[in-house]
């Protein structure tokens, strides 16, 4: 069988994301489980970045891999191209090139007539596109009621339109389905129905995710980390870790609320920030956040990392009184289960898929920035047996979640198509 990756998603940035993460292990994984006989065919863009470094670290080097590059459109864009993602030179080569097609990226499109599995992860743009106008897809009228230009929120609605047709699209030619948390096959299969999608709930099925997160002995942190940690004096003061990206759904502005009432009542304390979005205050993405920073009493004490190592990052997480996690809406929560394998304690908003990954060591709580505070203060008011019991139930529940799950279950649909 020759079993067709969309490799164009790593070229377009999430090399560095959850979608990323993903990909990456579920090839690792379908390497160790498809017959030896099997071809990988990596589609990619020409002119993007090469994948061959990813390449070599998630096949063996006895697998048959071929890279196939997919061309560009000719010519001007036609109203047929604009409402798929591929070209007919683009579908008609991937259809020749390979027998079954993995798709990690609905955004970038199947063909029509092959078969094809779609991972998907959330529907956060169009879910969250109303509430946040400036950073998602809103409907028109919501667009211009937030004080955008006529010109902006009808280019703005597009997008939304576009990404509505797109994974109406994907999801009606996908002989497979799968959605990385139970939240997102009810989100999913709510938009399949409101867009007139047959058949999705017997084609659809939940893989969840796993995690990378490792908790055996650190990796040794060199001199410049060591000393840029004592630099901020994190050994010596408990502090709050917060990772991740910081859109406005990542409230950050109600982490921070929080932090301020902790260190009003005299609660010896930190703030961690960490994440490319957190390489200054500048760069902060949310508005909200980034003034809820820039005002706070205690700036002094909140600590934008920005982009962290992963030895950085597993000490920050070992080390950490609570790791923090106040997301509006998460298809799964990488972040969560990270943090729970290396024993970090966690505070998270009760949504979404949140509660399926958040398990023993982990206190759910409702979306204020009061009940952020008191989670936080919860977890810092046990005592260390507590602790250290809670940390170990935490782990052994991480454990549970590996990226066997999704290996396996990708593996059962390939071969349902032989």
């Amino acid at each position: 069988m020759r079993i067709g990756i969309d490799f164009r998603a790593m070229q377009i940035g999430h090399q560095y994301r959850g979608i990323g993460e993903v990909l990456r292990n579920a090839c690792r994984e379908l390497d160790r489980r498809v017959p030896a006989a099997d071809e990988f065919v990596i589609f990619v863009d020409p002119s993007g970045s090469s994948v061959a470094p990813i390449l070599d670290d998630v096949f063996g080097s006895d697998r048959a891999v071929v890279t196939v590059a997919l061309p560009h459109a000719r010519r001007r864009a036609t109203w047929r191209r604009v409402l798929d993602s591929l070209s007919p030179r683009q579908s008609g080569l991937i259809c020749s090139s390979c027998d079954v097609l993995l798709q990690f990226d609905f955004q970038l499109g199947v063909p029509e007539g092959l078969a094809s599995i779609v991972v998907v992860h959330d529907q956060i743009p169009i879910i969250l596109g109303d509430r946040y106008p400036h950073i998602y897809w809103p409907h028109y009228r919501v667009a211009r009621q937030s004080g955008q230009s006529v010109r902006t929120a009808a280019l703005r609605a597009s997008r939304r339109w576009l990404y509505e047709q797109n994974l109406a699209r994907v999801l009606g030619r996908a002989t497979w389905v799968l959605a990385d948390s139970q939240h997102t096959a009810q989100t999913t299969t709510t938009f399949a129905r409101s867009h007139r999608v047959g058949d999705l709930t017997q084609r659809l099925s939940v893989a969840l995710l796993g995690h990378s997160a490792v908790s055996g002995p650190a990796a040794a942190l060199n001199v410049m980390e060591q000393a840029r940690i004592a630099g901020l004096g994190l050994a010596e003061v408990p502090f709050v870790f917060f990772l991740g990206g910081a859109d406005d759904r990542r409230r950050i502005d109600l982490l921070v609320a929080a932090f301020n009432h902790l260190r009003a009542r005299g609660t010896h304390l930190k703030l961690v920030l960490a994440g490319d979005t957190f390489s200054s205050l500048a760069a902060v993405g949310s508005e909200a956040g980034r003034r809820a920073i820039a005002a706070s009493s205690y700036r002094h004490d909140i600590h934008l990392l920005g982009f962290v190592t992963p030895a950085e990052r597993a000490w920050l997480y070992r080390s950490a009184t609570a790791f923090a996690f106040p997301s509006e809406l998460e298809g799964f929560g990488l972040p969560v289960l990270e943090s729970l394998a290396l024993g970090c304690s966690v505070v998270a908003f009760d949504n979404s898929s949140l509660p399926e990954v958040a398990g023993p060591n982990a206190e759910l709580v409702g979306e204020s920035w009061r009940e952020l505070a008191a989670g936080i203060e919860r977890l810092m008011g046990r005592d260390p047996e507590q602790k250290q019991a809670d940390a170990l139930a935490g782990q052994v529940w991480a454990a549970g979640f590996t990226w066997e799950a999704l290996g396996l279950e990708l593996a059962d649909r390939l071969d349902r198509l032989r």
